[in-house]
């Protein structure tokens, strides 16, 4: 009896957990790709060799975006290193995670990540480069909870340092925290809710966000900013992409305006909010076009109007339902206003295989003679982008070469009041300077080229080789300081006294083995007019190095 009770019960324990194991496997985890995977750099090289570009460069992306695109693609007639890029592509998409479990349409995993970096530079009169350069966290715990095939939930717990004591004014720093006041506080940097399928996705909560191709940063959303505050939700088809985003963006101006002898009346906010929409498609297989609008309202509760996908969102037509700030009175008429605008045009054209062409225009303010004719004089606020990318194979080696060039106004993302231009702010906790500010794009009163390669073995092992010239008016730094006069109307890039950096660097970075990523980084810096300074010129240069881990 007890036998036959037994093998009973066996039987059926064996059926339960079967019953479990296959339902907990999923045909395809709903994950999101964010900005800065390296298989983002897959795409871009598998874009090239294969002649056909990516509808919406706008990471993070889902599964099911980059399958689509993956579908274009007969991988037989490939170069041998654009397939293997190819299956890194379709390996990155399947669920990999060291410590899971599985029950009912439900999946848990954690991973851990641990990186060592050290940064040293020659000479500290010479700003570190890049400026707004990410810190990498000592300790990551990413965790991932998925219901069912198409919701996920996300979660990165982290062990930090705070920017403003990684980005010091020493010649060398680390990412090695052992004091709780140099902690980064306001983790986690990236935690959302995601659910979609294959036509449609919805991503709510915390992460980075960036918008176009361009290596050196892009005009209108950029990775500058360590996170957005947003809601995105995207329709898609294998030739058109619609995408409304809102991003939450709090500011305090405590860091950036300087009144003078006029105390602002009103100087933050946390009802400050972007609202974007995001076309793109595809006219022929060879040509992605991508075209978007928004407004930057600087100080109002979530509005209703701004969700409709048919509206044209120039400010034109709302900036009379919003108070002036600071009373309207420190700037000539027409200023102080608390919404601004912002239109991007992007192509990415692959002309022929394997190399291809690439642009991006922003405007937040352009003045018209209608607008000098009602308001007075205005400024403009317009940013340019060209660049060019080549693909080779020697051998067992695969190549990409660009060309970028940039051009930006010295009054681009800025409006009439600082709440109202395209300024992104984080708290830093107990950080002496306690907010870090970056425009959500890239650098205004800015010329810059560069030129550079990079190559890859597989997965292995990629060296990186490039020269950058940068030639910084003394509005490119972080800072509002918006003008409405004949003096800025007239002001052209580069304003004033220009510094020039001449940047030629090096990097390698070399996959040991599964687990354990080792970087290593040289530059040298001349800086010709440093801090905008005539004749002080200084030389100097950057080395880094990190080890990375991942379980």
């Amino acid at each position: 009896m007890c036998y036959f009770i037994f093998m009973k019960t066996s039987r059926l324990f064996i059926f339960v957990l079967f019953f479990l194991i296959t339902n907990s496997i999923f045909s395809s985890p709903y994950d999101m790709i964010a900005v800065g995977d390296p298989v983002l750099d897959d795409l871009i090289y598998l874009s090239l060799e294969s002649g056909k570009p990516v509808l919406s460069f706008t990471p993070p992306f889902t599964p099911h975006e980059i399958t689509r695109f993956l579908d274009t693609i007969d991988p037989f007639e490939l170069s041998p290193t654009a397939f293997e890029a190819y299956n890194r592509i379709k390996s990155r998409l399947n669920l990999q995670s060291p410590i899971s479990i599985s029950g009912d349409h439900f999946l848990f995993t954690l991973d851990i990540h641990s990186t060592i970096e050290a940064k040293l530079r020659f000479n500290n009169k010479i700003d570190w480069y890049p400026q707004n350069s990410s810190v990498p966290p000592l300790l990551a715990l990413p965790i991932r909870l998925y219901f069912s095939d198409f919701i996920q939930l996300y979660i990165e717990p982290i062990l930090a340092m705070d920017p403003g004591y990684y980005r010091s004014k020493d010649i060398f720093t680390h990412n090695i925290t052992y004091d709780m006041s140099n902690i980064e506080q306001t983790l986690p940097l990236r935690a959302y809710i995601a659910m979609g399928n294959s036509w449609f996705n919805f991503q709510l909560g915390r992460d980075k966000l960036s918008f176009g191709t361009a290596h050196l940063g892009n005009l209108a959303i950029s990775d500058i900013p360590e996170y957005h505050e947003f809601a995105r939700v995207s329709f898609f088809t294998d030739f058109f992409k619609y995408s409304l985003l809102i991003s939450q963006m709090p500011l305090d101006i405590t860091g950036i305006y300087d009144s003078g002898s006029i105390a602002p009346s009103f100087y933050r906010t946390t009802q400050r909010y972007l609202y974007l929409h995001r076309i793109d498609f595809t006219p022929i297989k060879s040509l992605s076009i991508s075209v978007s609008e928004g407004i930057m309202a600087g100080n109002s509760a979530l509005e209703i109007r701004y969700l409709n996908p048919m509206m044209i969102f120039h400010s034109l037509y709302s900036f009379w339902n919003y108070d002036k700030w600071n009373g309207g009175t420190n700037h000539p008429e027409g200023a102080g206003d608390m919404n601004g605008s912002i239109f991007s045009l992007e192509i990415n054209w692959n002309i022929i295989q394997s190399f291809s062409v690439y642009a991006q225009f922003i405007m937040n303010q352009i003045a018209t003679d209608y607008k000098i004719e009602q308001w007075g004089v205005q400024t403009s606020g317009l940013g340019y982008l060209a660049g060019a990318r080549h693909s080779r194979t020697f051998g067992d080696w695969g190549a990409v070469f660009h060309l970028e060039l940039i051009y930006t106004d010295p009054y681009l993302y800025l409006n009439p009041s600082p709440f109202a231009s395209l300024i992104h702010m984080r708290y830093l906790g107990i950080n002496p300077d306690r907010f870090e500010y970056s425009y959500i794009g890239y650098k205004r009163d800015c010329i810059a080229t560069t030129l550079g390669a990079s190559f890859f073995n597989e997965d292995n092992l990629l060296l990186t080789g490039e020269f950058t010239w940068l030639v910084l008016g003394e509005h490119y730094k972080m800072f509002w300081d918006w003008e409405n006069s004949i003096e800025a109307y007239y002001k052209s890039t580069p304003s004033g006294i220009p510094q020039n950096l001449f940047i030629l660097a090096l990097g390698v970075k070399w996959n040991i083995n599964s687990n354990f990523t080792l970087r290593s980084n040289i530059s040298g810096i001349l800086s010709v007019n440093n801090g905008n300074e005539r004749g002080s010129n200084e030389f100097g240069g950057q080395a880094s190095v990190s080890l990375s881990y991942q379980f």
